[in-house]
């Protein structure tokens, strides 16, 4: 977790950068895409018990899937509100999936592991449901960078 981590303090600014280039949607559908295809050889390297090839799984995944959702996360959530109501519909919006999301899927994936032992599949499947529920919202959020809104919750900061 470690190595990880301290690969994703480069790639989350990175993935950061990319979004003011391409977009932000664009950037966080390929984070969510590449989450999903992951969940299954993720749960292959780590069932090869070298620690290695978990160590590959693990950064590919963090520092790859979770950076380029997280990098573009601030800018994309705080430009999809105007000033008047941004900080209430930022914080209310990603508290919220907090606790229905990053909460609970420690619980979710461990009674899957349970239940399901050995098998690590169902937690794969879950965890490529969690990224269709983020392309599906992705899909119809608007593009942020660069985009005049008429309306004055969607109004992207200058």
């Amino acid at each position: 977790m470690l190595i990880a981590a301290t690969i994703e303090t480069f790639t989350i600014p990175t993935f950061g950068a990319i979004s003011d280039y391409l977009g932000r949607r664009p950037v966080y559908i390929f984070g969510a895409i590449f989450s999903a295809l992951m969940s299954f050889p993720l749960f292959m390297l780590l069932g090869t018990k070298e620690p290695h090839m978990a160590w590959i799984g693990i950064v590919l995944g963090l520092a790859i899937g979770h950076a380029a959702m997280y990098g573009p996360q601030a800018s994309f959530l705080s430009e999809l509100f105007g000033t008047k109501v941004r900080y209430s519909g930022v914080s209310l919006g990603y508290n919220l999936a907090s606790i229905f999301a990053g909460a609970l899927s420690p619980l979710i994936a461990t009674w899957l592991m349970v239940t399901y032992k050995p098998a690590t599949w169902p937690i794969s499947v879950y965890m490529i449901g969690l990224a269709v529920i983020t392309l599906v919202s992705v899909y119809f959020a608007v593009e942020t960078r660069k985009v005049k809104s008429q309306s004055p919750i969607l109004q992207p900061a200058e």
